[in-house]
């Protein structure tokens, strides 16, 4: 019965993101920058196709990213808010069954956004240069990677927060997260000791969204880094599994009487 509350909450939650406005917003706009990007050959020097290419992943990555960040916050607050999820936990599940059926909902909605947007990508790149190779689509898995692990904060913070501070939170971990290895050349280059303990513990504390990022290999076309790409699923298979975990545990504690 878990199981199958799991699996109609994960639908419920798929649903109510592909009506929601910010969702259509953000394929449009990221569409838009795909289409776009054939027209950057015609205003930048150097190899223009490499140029095209980074511009459309680019996209894919960063509304990804968005979408995750904004449905994500706000995963949690709005069933409180909608005052749903008292009729939801009425009945003889468990709340971490709640947790876990909102966060599969909203993965699923993001791996159909990356599917579109790759699927757009493919056509673009087929009719102004050739057809991807399948390096572009182990970044596209890559992403969906780092995606998981973005949205575990995401709904982390949902449990304890209102959606405007869930952002912040959420935005400072993304950052904090792409900066991750400058945030330990610093450490180490640092003079003080509580300067680089404070950096080494922000690095191994934090995500390494860097580890994710085969952007590179996908735009230069290069050979798939397959000991990198199975390393990053396994890093975000722990870590958001972790985070989702704390997710729960805060969400166990919440009292809705």
């Amino acid at each position: 019965m878990t199981a199958r509350a799991i699996r109609v909450l994960a639908v419920n939650t798929f649903r109510e993101a592909v009506r929601d406005r910010v969702l259509y917003s953000m394929v449009f706009f990221a569409g838009a920058v795909l289409v776009l990007s054939l027209f950057a050959s015609k205003v930048t020097v150097g190899d223009h196709e490499k140029v095209v290419r980074s511009v459309g992943q680019g996209a894919m990555d960063l509304f990804g990213c968005l979408i995750a960040m904004f449905l994500g916050v706000s995963l949690v607050w709005k069933e409180l808010e909608r005052r749903t999820v008292y009729t939801i936990l009425a009945r003889p599940l468990p709340r971490w069954s709640f947790i876990v059926g909102k966060y599969a909902g909203l993965m699923l909605t993001l791996a159909v956004e990356v599917a579109l947007l790759l699927a757009l990508y493919t056509v673009l790149m087929a009719v102004q240069q050739h057809v991807p190779p399948p390096v572009v689509f182990v970044s596209a898995a890559s992403l969906l990677a780092k995606l998981a692990l973005l949205t575990a904060w995401a709904t982390l913070f949902s449990t304890t927060s209102s959606p405007v501070t869930a952002a912040a939170f959420t935005l400072s971990v993304f950052a904090i997260g792409n900066l991750a290895d400058d945030i330990w050349l610093f450490g180490r280059q640092a003079e003080s000791e509580a300067v680089q303990a404070a950096a080494r513990a922000l690095y191994w504390a934090l995500p390494n969204f860097e580890i994710f990022n085969l952007r590179a290999h996908a735009v230069h076309e290069r050979a798939i880094p397959w000991e990198r790409f199975f390393t990053a699923i396994a890093y975000s298979a722990a870590y958001s599994s972790a985070v989702l975990g704390l997710a729960v545990v805060s969400f166990e504690k919440k009292d809705f009487k």
